[in-house]
């Protein structure tokens, strides 16, 4: 496949810093996008028996989001492409995505160049979690408890085992992991010497 981009993943679980990170190292190579998963939310499609789904393995080919993948490719290949909010996007240099899965994903591995998991405590990444859904909450205290209630009993039922099986996998197979633990200046630095290594930037 021809490019006209460099396209760097960052994968981590929610609360492990993915949005910050895709953001700072956009802005450090200057000549770079973001490209999120989560814009892409509404359209995303797991297994339909996603318990047995996540027994398996949750083989991350099984999770599938035609659009992401389409926009991903145009920026690739350098063309400007439209997100679900109607905002448009110009294809750069870099593009930092922000994908879970790292390469797992069906079509995933030809678009994607390099991949950097953040490596986290899960416990961490949930008082994360928690914070940051206190910070932004819209709703009545009453309302954001229940919410909290309701998030929390599906962690302890399947959240925590899916996050935990999608980080080892993508681990086994990224670029480079990085602790979620440190600052992300830190961490952002590290990548950057990474790609230098690489011949990248």
């Amino acid at each position: 496949m021809n490019k006209s981009a460099f396209t760097i993943a960052v994968s981590g679980p929610s609360g492990s810093g993915k949005s910050t990170l895709t953001k700072q190292l956009r802005d450090k190579l200057v000549d770079a996008i973001s490209f999120h998963f989560d814009d892409y939310d509404s359209t995303n499609k797991y297994p339909d028996n996603f318990l047995e789904w996540l027994e398996k393995g949750a083989d991350p080919k099984l999770v599938q989001n035609p659009n992401f993948n389409r926009d991903l490719y145009e920026l690739v290949q350098g063309r400007s492409i439209k997100l679900p909010n109607n905002q448009m996007v110009k294809s750069e240099k870099y593009i930092i995505v922000e994908e879970p899965f790292g390469r797992g994903r069906e079509g995933m591995a030809e678009l994607i160049d390099f991949v950097v998991c953040i490596d986290i405590p899960l416990e961490v990444a949930l008082a994360r979690r928690i914070l940051r859904g206190i910070q932004k909450a819209e709703s009545t205290p009453s309302e954001t408890l229940k919410n909290f209630e309701e998030y929390l009993s599906q962690y302890l039922i399947v959240v925590r085992n899916l996050y935990q099986t999608i980080n080892s996998n993508v681990m086994a197979e990224c670029d480079l992991v990085v602790s979620g633990l440190e600052s992300i200046d830190v961490i952002t630095d590290k990548i950057i010497i990474e790609l230098e290594k690489r011949n990248v930037k």
